[in-house]
């Protein structure tokens, strides 16, 4: 809560306090850095209540900012005295939730932030659902891309991870767009013979045909994905995929987000022409078009000595979800069925059992439990 009179915090903390926990700013200023510190906390404000008329920054410009920093707060005024302007900028900046005129009683105040919690449990509440929800579908996508192109998965599971370590490195917050953004990102290769993939990812003469046919992967994927309710700007981000950063001034966020993606996909196909990550981190850095920082978060984990766990010979029967490949896994008659750096999941055990029963998998499997250093 934001007022310029310490006697109007006194009396919220004394009235208030045994219901919820409470912190206090004398200023706009104050209030913003409290929120700042509190940015990346996994205990955030739920509610943000301010003054209107207060020096320097009134309630509106404060929670115009404070939405920024705290965008699921709910935001709330309580003044006694505001001019029509100032309050419609209040509700039309910063989404504000109740507008509350002083003098408001105890009971009255507490009231409005019970209904402001339950807004605030009822948005997280849908949005965990819908996370949940398309992180399970982007799931069975990425694993049904396992089994039809064992090529493509590999590499999806390169991206994703860079992209996941890099994320958490940067504190961006749209984490599992981002992370669903690198599952989905090579998806557009199923509509790509794979010799051609193969002849454009490791160099081997493709002709200018097969890289045009090779560049159309990332629009392919987006056109398939558009049409799915809430991953618009997945499809947006993953269609940008191959984009050479050449916006690197954006502050925004979602420009951090295309970046990362866009440099993890680099590094990954970088590798598969037998590139050392140094050697590409220098490149990228070189042309100016991608976010220097973004550069070196990706290249740190992608040089990261990651935690590999006792190395195992196993059966196919015996391979457990979670555990890591650490060779390709080949059919008897010479088929890649898992890419080295895969993870073991659901459908990738379904497949190993059926060649296994039928034609044959080259046995013991050799795998870890944890992550693979040089996992990029």
């Amino acid at each position: 809560m934001v007022d310029d009179e310490p006697r109007v915090l006194d009396g919220v903390r004394r009235n208030l306090a045994s219901h919820f926990s409470i912190e206090v700013a004398l200023s706009g200023a104050e209030g913003l850095a409290i929120l700042e510190r509190n940015r990346h906390s996994t205990d955030p404000f739920a509610v943000v209540i301010s003054d209107m008329m207060m020096p320097q920054m009134n309630g509106a410009q404060f929670l115009g900012k404070a939405h920024q920093v705290a965008p699921d707060a709910v935001l709330m005024i309580l003044s006694g005295q505001a001019d029509l302007p100032s309050t419609i900028a209040a509700v039309n900046d910063s989404n504000l939730f109740r507008f509350i005129a002083k003098p408001c009683s105890p009971h009255g105040l507490r009231s409005a932030i019970d209904d402001a919690l339950r807004q605030y449990q009822l948005v997280h509440a849908e949005r965990e659902l819908l996370q949940k929800t398309l992180a399970g579908s982007v799931d069975v996508l990425s694993q049904l891309l396992s089994l039809g192109n064992p090529d493509a998965y590999s590499r999806t599971t390169r991206t994703s991870r860079l992209v996941d370590t890099a994320a958490r490195s940067l504190h961006l917050s749209h984490v599992w767009e981002l992370r669903a953004a690198a599952k989905l990102s090579q998806i557009g290769l199923v509509a790509i013979p794979p010799d051609v993939v193969d002849r454009v990812e490791t160099g081997a003469n493709p002709t200018p045909e097969e890289i045009a046919m090779y560049a159309t992967h990332p629009q392919v994927a987006h056109d398939l994905l558009i049409r799915i309710p809430r991953m618009e700007r997945v499809a947006r981000w993953i269609a940008q995929q191959n984009s050479d950063g050449s916006h690197p001034a954006e502050n925004d966020e979602e420009g951090f987000c295309i970046d990362v993606l866009a440099v993890a996909t680099k590094f990954v196909a970088a590798r598969q022409q037998a590139e050392e990550p140094t050697a590409t981190a220098r490149r990228l850095t070189g042309t100016c078009r991608h976010r220097p920082d973004v550069v070196q978060t990706v290249l740190h984990a992608a040089t990261s000595a990651g935690h590999s766990d006792e190395i195992r010979e196993l059966t196919v029967r015996d391979l457990r979800l979670g555990m890591v490949f650490q060779h390709d896994v080949l059919a008897t008659s010479g088929v890649v069925l898992v890419r080295k750096g895969d993870t073991v999941t659901e459908a990738v055990k379904i497949r190993l059992a059926n060649f296994a029963a039928t034609v044959g998998v080259n046995e013991p499997i050799r795998v870890a439990e944890g992550t693979p250093a040089g996992a990029a």
